[in-house]
């Protein structure tokens, strides 16, 4: 078994070699040591993807939550192939017609999804690193679904500040992104569809925060996991030693 001083020697003994590639190597010894299965939570757009992503390229085997909806789906619905199927498109927003339905079809294919992913782990044999990279609307399964993920993997919160409302808000409306609004869109009378949008977004996402918070293991403030210098060791670090 490999302790922090054995790690500690290996990074001096590979000094010559490029930075990168030295990132790799460490992080991959530091954490073969260990096993981790890991879920990452949060707002679209909180940085779930990027970070799974980095983990994947240091050979966490990815979970991608929305991919894999977006393929049951298509399926589902009749496509030959999922990646002409714009998923985010066909769940629409919230004043849309279809969006009630579709948002519902939407909450059964991630509910499939992740059930195939809880019984993916329980038969892994802990020679693998996992992250789940999860949807925004993981916090509505059902409680049997997040007390199983709960005690299989390390739930990660990627925490925001109030100044990312606009931002985020912003986005979704030019990029259709699959968010279900668990009824906090509410228009009102002589409002508009951008104040009522400006009104409600907020809304949903402190009503999601505390959900979020309350489901995980551990919450990473957004000047950790977006700091200039943030690395996946860092990340990994903060997780592990948390």
């Amino acid at each position: 078994m490999l302790f922090s001083e054995d790690v500690c020697s290996l990074r001096t003994f590979f000094l010559h070699l490029n930075y990168h590639h030295l990132n790799v190597i460490i992080t991959k010894i530091k954490f073969e040591v260990s096993i981790v299965f890991i879920t990452l939570i949060g707002m679209s757009g909180a940085g779930k993807s990027y970070w799974s992503k980095k983990l994947e390229s240091q050979g966490f085997k990815r979970f991608g939550c929305d991919d894999l909806i977006t393929v049951h789906l298509a399926e589902k619905l009749g496509y030959v192939y999922s990646d002409l199927f714009d998923m985010h498109q066909w769940v629409g927003y919230p004043d849309e017609e279809t969006h009630v339905t579709r948002a519902q079809q939407y909450l059964n294919a991630e509910e499939e999804v992740l059930n195939e992913i809880l019984d993916n782990l329980k038969k892994v044999d802990n020679q693998e690193n996992i992250v789940i990279d999860s949807t925004g609307s993981i916090i509505y399964m059902h409680d049997e679904i997040l007390q199983e993920l709960s005690q299989l993997t390390r739930i990660i919160y990627l925490d925001i500040t109030p100044q990312d409302f606009d931002r985020m808000l912003r986005y979704y409306l030019e990029n259709p992104v699959a968010i279900i609004w668990n009824n906090y869109f509410l228009p009102t009378p002589k409002e508009s569809r951008s104040q009522t949008f400006a009104r409600c977004y907020p809304q949903l996402i402190i009503s999601r925060e505390q959900k979020y918070k309350a489901l995980a293991h551990l919450s990473i403030p957004p000047d950790l996991h977006r700091a200039s210098d943030a690395s996946v060791e860092k990340f990994l670090s903060f997780i592990t030693r948390t």
